[in-house]
């Protein structure tokens, strides 16, 4: 996908707040950041990883077919899916663009 930083995360902050789910300052960053190295047109899901470290035992990361290459990473499940529809439904719009 060629979508600039800035529209990125103001469009993926969009289709966030549709979904009731607001990321931080920093994890929009970090996503941003993360965003380019995932390359792939499979669809964004969420796979469970168990933590080494920390409060809970599981750790959601949102991954790109069968690469291990994560774009956001959550202790809660309900962020990270919705982080992987906003991203699926940003790339969906994207592709509709590029069509028409």
């Amino acid at each position: 996908m060629t979508i600039a930083a800035n529209d990125f995360q103001s469009r993926l902050s969009i289709l966030l707040g549709l979904q009731g789910a607001v990321l931080t300052d920093e994890e929009l960053s970090h996503t941003t950041e993360r965003y380019p190295r995932c390359r792939g047109k499979e669809h964004w899901d969420v796979r469970e990883y168990a933590r080494r470290f920390g409060v809970g035992a599981r750790e959601y990361r949102v991954v790109r077919g069968s690469s291990i290459e994560d774009v956001y990473r959550s202790v809660e499940r309900v962020r990270a899916a919705a982080v992987g529809t906003a991203l699926n439904e940003l790339e969906s719009q994207e592709r509709a663009g590029r069509v028409g």
